[in-house]
């Protein structure tokens, strides 16, 4: 047996469960870890496992929203095992590991304290599970079996419930969810106290975690606290911005109205160009309508761009313009049509923006009406 034997089982297996190849890599790893300690594999025999490339993974952040959670309790309450019944809502109730929970015995319940001893958890120390008020009274309807110690009872005597898949897809099937594993149970314990603002200390204490990165990882579901936390860097950003640029507000298109004066045959004359640029936002009929309401020069003038840039603009978005002599024929008092405007390019932005040196308002009007 060589590494590329066992790189070739990760990579087959890996192509429809990449989470359990790499789960695979971790029990080979251990396995001789183990068989030089137990003699079994001589000390300077390498780990075949070693350089093997892990599949990507993903952190799970699945839970039960508050959306979801009525339809979960309601499709649970209709589920017929009543030992699964309330083995899911302790879980749901307490955030324990489901084998803590199936192992729990009755002589465990502290009834004064409040709390569930686990003798033996997954990261390998003993637990003083808290039990919540809620945990307590489900704790006191749940029907006890004679000569059988354990809390979720099993089917054959004596012996405790051997899991809650079944009952768990179950209760998602009549409750129309999906995506759900009977874990993320202990996830939405985790995450709807991070969502209440307990510390992430606490919550480690509460889900029993002996690696502070597992308990870091609920810092995701603070969103309110990350929200509030952002609410105050914007507060304290925005005390430095001038009072017209605090609150933004979206663009408006530039009309015919608002852009050409109702009867001003004055001729308005380029001043010279400014560093500073005006944006200014067209919706498309619109700015169909302005070219064919006054001369594209005299529009570009106007918005402090080039009569080049505003053309190019009205091509892109495929927009007609009036061709050469048009202007001429009109003021001769021929009747000319303007070419029809077709269906817009695929991917045009809603607005058209070009920037120009010159507000849509021209200065000379702005002088009139002040």
């Amino acid at each position: 047996l060589v590494t590329a034997d066992i790189e070739a089982i990760h990579a087959e297996s890996g192509v429809a469960h990449p989470y359990g190849a790499n789960n695979l890599l971790k029990v080979i790893r251990k396995m001789f870890n183990w068989g030089r300690v137990a003699g079994l594999v001589p000390r300077d025999h390498p780990n075949l496992v070693a350089g093997i490339v892990r599949f990507p993974e993903r952190r799970r952040r699945r839970f039960i929203t508050t959306v979801e959670m009525p339809r979960f309790l309601q499709a649970l309450e209709q589920e017929d095992n009543d030992y699964a019944r309330h083995g899911i809502w302790l879980l749901l109730l307490m955030g324990l590991r489901c084998k803590e929970l199936l192992k729990a015995k009755w002589e465990d319940i502290d009834w004064d304290m409040g709390t569930l001893f686990i003798g033996l958890t997954k990261n390998g120390e003993p637990l003083l599970a808290p039990v919540s008020d809620a945990a307590m009274e489900r704790l006191k309807i749940i029907p006890r079996t004679s000569e059988n110690p354990y809390i979720i009872c099993g089917k054959l005597r004596g012996q405790y419930l051997r899991g809650l898949g079944e009952p768990f897809h179950r209760t998602l099937k009549r409750a129309g969810l999906v995506n759900l594993r009977i874990h993320d149970l202990r996830r939405t314990v985790g995450s709807w106290l991070a969502q209440d603002g307990q510390s992430l200390h606490l919550i480690g204490d509460v889900l029993n975690h002996r690696d502070p990165k597992t308990t870091a990882g609920y810092a995701y579901f603070q969103t309110q606290q990350r929200r509030d936390a952002l609410t105050g860097h914007g507060n304290r950003v925005l005390a430095l911005t001038p009072p017209q640029f605090r609150r933004p507000a979206a663009p408006t298109g530039v009309s015919a109205a608002a852009l050409l004066p109702a009867a001003d045959n004055t001729p308005i004359i380029a001043k010279p160009n400014s560093a500073a640029l005006y944006r200014h936002y067209f919706r498309r009929e619109d700015l169909y309508n302005l070219v064919w309401t006054s001369p594209v020069s005299e529009l570009a003038v106007r918005l402090g761009v080039s009569d080049v840039a505003l053309a190019k603009l009205c091509r892109r978005a495929g927009i007609p313009i009036p061709r050469r002599g048009y202007w001429q024929q009109t003021e001769a008092g021929q009747a000319i049509e303007p070419a029809p405007l077709k269906e817009a390019p695929k991917g045009l932005p809603e607005l058209l923006i070009i920037r120009g040196t010159k507000p849509a308002i021209s200065s000379q009007r702005h002088a009139r009406m002040t």
